[in-house]
Parts: structure tokens; sequence; C-alpha cells
């Protein structure tokens, strides 16, 4: 049987500026949402928060109002297992979304059968999500980091002033970026010229500059989770005047690219999702620009607008289900593509990965600022899905 289509806005009237105030209810809807709001990971999980309550704003599912319930992970795994639990025992949700980190979404994984509920992640990337650590619980709705391997590739193969430089990797010692650094590593024709692996919540990162110093690199490709520690090395790079490419495969939220400002000019994304700069192409990017900016005063970064169009999905998802059970729910997650202001989502149903292209962007300087940023990712090169697709038997899933 073919896919069920639902658009966002007609199953169940998206937009608008933020969830449902918490409170018991005679009936509602409830999903849960952890993202971490405090700790070096805060950017990322911020934004994300921003993005699922502006789509929430009214939402109704099979008539009845929907309920957001946010918990703060700090992006720490057992913290995070803690408060799924929370979300499913105590408070009742149908669904777990969210997502932020790698460790935490694996780590609450591990235990989703006894949590009974899907789980949906629209940020967290390491491959063994969706790969080799598949379940009929987890879900992705977007691209993991060998699709960013991918679209690296593609990108490398069209530029020969950069497959042609050699690359010094900076890393978290943790699952998104162990993950990550092999993928990059498997390019074909890349140039490793050391790496520098750190635990999360590094603040000073002269020990790692002078190990890319002492070594004949001159690009670095940083394999860190989004966060403060990402924008402390940009700028203390800069600081020791490294001035070659600065390559993240996913970017960082604009609110931390206005941040870095003319530190973060020229960072090469390579798996960039989505932009607000998009705004002048898409009119439905413009209108979560405009709603986004009303309501928070910032810009929405690509987290935001993936955690908007990843709820636009489970919305679309949840009305389009027999019933508000875990079985139906995980029966329309794989059967229903909803439009979302990115476009179509659609998950894959033998490994749950989302299929979803990416986006080549380069971050630019602005003059004048728009909606008061002065930096932005702009799009480059679009790399379709089929650019950057890798099949269940490459990612290690082997069934349900």
């Amino acid at each position: 049987m073919g896919k069920f289509r639902l658009s966002g806005m007609a199953a169940c009237a998206l937009a608008a500026c933020a969830a449902l105030p918490a409170g018991p209810a005679a009936a509602e809807v409830a999903i849960g949402v952890f993202v971490p709001t405090t700790g070096v990971l805060a950017p990322l999980g911020n934004d994300m928060r921003n993005g699922f309550l502006l789509a929430a704003k009214g939402a109704i599912v099979k008539g009845e109002p929907v309920r957001l319930i946010v918990e703060d992970t700090g992006g720490n795994p057992a913290n995070g297992l803690r408060k799924a639990q929370k979300l499913v025992l105590e408070d009742k949700v149908s669904l777990l979304l969210g997502g932020a980190s790698s460790a935490v979404t694996l780590g609450i994984n591990a235990q989703a059968p006894r949590l009974n509920v899907p789980i949906v992640t629209t940020n967290a990337q390491a491959v063994p999500i969706t790969g080799e650590q598949c379940s009929r619980f987890m879900f992705r709705t977007v691209p993991h980091d060998g699709n960013t391997a991918k679209a690296s590739a593609a990108m490398f193969a069209e530029r020969p002033d950069m497959i042609g430089r050699k690359w010094f990797v900076v890393y978290h010692d943790y699952a998104y970026g162990l993950s990550n650094k092999a993928e990059f590593s498997h390019i074909p024709g890349i140039q490793i010229a050391g790496e520098a692996g750190r635990p999360v919540g590094t603040a000073d990162w002269s020990s790692a500059i002078a190990q890319i110093q002492a070594s004949d690199a001159d690009g670095i490709y940083l394999a860190l989770a989004v966060g403060d520690d990402l924008t402390a090395f940009v700028n203390q790079a800069r600081g020791y005047g490294l001035d070659f490419p600065i390559m993240t495969p996913a970017g960082i939220p604009d609110t931390m690219l206005q941040a870095l400002g003319k530190n973060g000019v020229g960072m090469i994304a390579n798996g960039l999702t989505a932009s607000w700069m998009q705004e002048d192409e898409s009119p439905q990017i413009a209108e979560l620009v405009k709603a986004y900016h009303e309501e928070y005063g910032i810009v929405p970064g690509y987290q935001a607008i993936q955690a908007y169009a990843g709820m636009q999905f489970v919305l679309a998802v949840l009305e389009a289900a027999d019933e508000i059970s875990t079985d139906a729910i995980i029966k329309a997650l794989e059967d229903t593509v909803a439009e979302t202001v990115v476009g179509p989502i659609d998950i894959r149903a033998e490994d749950h990965q989302g299929m979803q292209g990416t986006f080549v962007a380069e971050a630019v300087a602005l003059d004048p600022p728009r909606h008061g940023a002065s930096i932005g990712w702009k799009p480059v090169t679009r790399m379709s899905w089929d650019q950057i697709n890798l099949l269940p038997e490459e990612t290690g899933c082997k069934g349900f």
C-alpha cells in the first residue's frame, strides 16, 4: 500500500506562538518533549523547544487539544532517561519528541520496550540511532552522520580546492563526535592530518589548537556537538591565527552565529537541512521566520526549523493514526507523509530513518542585517535524498 499523505496545516491547524499551558485537562493528547535547556547544549535545546512550541499553538488532534510537556535533559544520558520515564509513567504522554543529544537519545532508546511509546528525534545524528541500534519505537526525521558524510563527499568531488586540503578533525569524545568523525574519515580521497578528542564541556581548546599548529593541516573539521564548546573553539582558533576553512557537518544555531560575528563568516556546513535565509524562495519559511521573530525576537536556527517541521509531522501522524495508542502511532509514523516547512517528511519503514535531503551552506555576513541577524547560513548547493541515501544494510539496521 502507498503512503498516506497529509498536509500538516490541514490535519491539525498548525502555527502561531506557544503550546497550550501545562495543567490537567479532561481530555487531551500529551506529547513529551525532551531537550537540554541548561548546560553546554542549551543553545541547541532551546532552539528546538522554541520550534516545538511554535508549531503546537492551538493544535487539535482527533478533536482533543494537544499539550506539550517539556523536560530538561541537561544533555546527560542518565538524566534524559529519568525524564523520559517521568514523562511516560507520570505524565502519561503518548509520544516522546526531541533528542538533541545522540547519547541521550541512544540511552532512552535502550529502554524503549519498557517505556512502550514511540520516540521521535528531530536532531540527534549518530548513525546507530537508526542503524545498528534501530528499534520499532525509534524514529528520526533528519539525516544522520552517514548522510552528511555523503553530502560532504559530493561537495568535495566538485571542489578540488577542498579535497586537496589536509583536515584536522576536532571531535567530542562521545556518541555523536565518534560517529561523525568516523563517517568523515570514510570520504573518498579525504586527507586527515590529525585529530584531537575532548570531553563535552571543554572551555579551553588551546591544547587542541597547539596540536593543529604542530601538524601540516590547512583545514579544520569540527565533529563537535552543537553548543558552547563549538563557539569557544572557533573564537580561540581564530584568535590564534588559524584562518583556514572551518567545516561543521550540520552548521550551528543562528543565535550562536551572531555571537561568533566575523569569526563565523566563511564557515561551511555540509549537512544543513534548512535555513531561515530560504525565506526569499519559500513562503512557508518566510511565514515561520516572521512568526518566530515576533515571538522570540530572533531568527530561527536550523534546529528550530527542524523541530517545527518535526512537530508538524508528528501532529499529522497522530491525526492519521487509527487511535492514540503505541501500535497505531507506530504504524502511522511508518505510513504517513506530511507536508512541512522543509517539504515532505517521509519515514522509511525498514529502519525508521527520515528521507530528507540537505544543503551545503556557507555562513555569510549580512549588510544590512535582516531580522536583527548580521550573519546567516546561505544554502549553496542542494543535495537530494538520492545523493545522500544510505540503505539499512549499510548502517547496520537488521530490522525490528
